[in-house]
């Protein structure tokens, strides 16, 4: 098994595609030879485990604002768990997802057993961080938010099946479906699915599709099975930003407020006015 799958820090070169979901099993028997499937897809019933993240970002949208104009430099923050209801006894990981071109540069420090608001109200000797390595990236995630004044905005789910490459250091294949989100300004990582909101939806994905194959491996080191699973399924390029989308559908509330008089937004968060030309 691959040393990366347990990384603090990784580089990698990502693909994304659009297909219907249907053709999940069928390239799950494709990648037999290659892949080991994840140890939560083998033990969900169905295959598809559920991934909790939650998305931090400034009152002006800085990080949206840097994917929207197409920096060549720029990350986006998270607070990544798992499971549809997760627990604060569970594992949070901070991640720091960092993209140059089309590259790239991912680093995760985790915690386990606390909240992850315990990180910003208690010092560094006391976080229940496994190694030094953790507490390093957590550290640099903290200075980050503090940097650029970020702060949670948006809690977002969707259910994952995923593959790991047997033959090579580091190979990844994901199917990821049913993407939702909700307003979030605290760490309540609470999950009601009728006060969730779907970005699963057509206008997000090419024709036919409802899910989102991803391919992952370094920039330099591309498997020569992937070349052959992109022509054996004829797979188009789509892009698809989890983030971006949720964003996307979280401005609605500002544009028609009558349409959102329920308990999914219980107050409106950040400053808009400043912000239209981030969600031109």
């Amino acid at each position: 098994m691959s040393e990366a799958r347990g990384f603090s820090l990784l580089e990698r070169f990502e693909l994304k595609y659009h297909i219907p979901v249907s053709l999940a099993d069928e390239i799950g028997e494709f990648l037999k030879p290659y892949c080991e499937e994840d140890y939560y897809s083998k033990i969900t019933p169905g295959k598809f485990y559920w991934i909790t993240n939650l998305y931090l970002d400034s009152p002006r949208w800085t990080f949206l604002g840097w994917k929207k104009a197409g920096l060549l430099d720029r990350f986006n923050m998270r607070v990544r768990t798992y499971g549809e209801h997760p627990a604060d006894d569970g594992f949070f990981h901070f991640e720091c997802k960092r993209k140059i071109g089309r590259v790239c540069y991912k680093s995760r420090g985790t915690i386990k057993g606390v909240n992850p608001s315990f990180v910003w109200e208690h010092p560094e000797e006391e976080w229940p961080c496994k190694t030094d390595q953790d507490r390093k990236y957590i550290r640099e995630f903290l200075n980050k938010t503090w940097l650029h004044n970020a702060h949670p905005r948006l809690l977002t789910q969707y259910k994952r099946r995923a593959w790991f490459g047997t033959r090579e250091e580091y190979s990844r294949v994901t199917i990821d479906m049913g993407m939702r989100f909700r307003e979030e300004n605290g760490f309540d990582y609470t999950v009601n699915p009728q006060e969730m909101w779907s970005t699963g939806i057509p206008r997000f994905f090419q024709k036919d599709c409802n899910a989102v194959l991803e391919l992952k491996c370094p920039a330099l080191q591309v498997p020569y099975w992937m070349l052959d699973l992109i022509r054996r399924f004829n797979l188009k390029h789509g892009a698809f930003s989890k983030f971006g989308n949720a964003a996307a559908e979280w401005k609605r509330v500002y544009e028609k407020p009558k349409d959102f008089r329920d308990a999914r937004f219980p107050y409106l968060a950040g400053n808009f006015e400043d912000s239209k030309e981030i969600f031109a």
